[in-house]
């Protein structure tokens, strides 16, 4: 048995059983992540546009964009991942495009076409 085999299997048993929301390019969502300093657990927000998604098999990741003190600032979350414990989808626009990598040049004027 390949490597490859033995790694989707375990993707079906475990990771593919997660909450599977549908987030698409264009939503806001709110993402609540769990992490661990000490002996506490903190739960911290994050809350953005969804600016581009790439799925491969059971794997799927989405990229997130929001303007910090007109700074914009991109992460990446896997979605079948420990410590994002839920993410709400805010609002959703219907766009034309799969991938919303134009809005890094737009500045501060991106904010205010898509406002949360």
């Amino acid at each position: 048995m390949s490597i490859s085999k033995i790694i989707s299997k375990f993707d079906q048993k475990h990771l593919f059983a997660s909450k599977n929301k549908k987030v698409a390019v264009g939503s806001i969502i709110e993402m609540y992540m769990q992490f661990f300093e000490a002996e506490k657990i903190r739960v911290q927000k994050y809350s953005g546009l969804v600016i581009g998604e790439k799925a491969y098999l059971y794997h799927s990741s989405i990229r997130v964009r929001k303007l910090f003190q007109k700074i914009g600032i991109e992460i990446v979350f896997p979605l079948p991942h420990v410590q994002i414990l839920d993410y709400k989808i805010l609002k959703f626009y219907k766009l034309k495009r799969a991938k919303l990598y134009y809005l890094r040049n737009l500045g501060t004027q991106s904010s205010k076409m898509y406002k949360s």
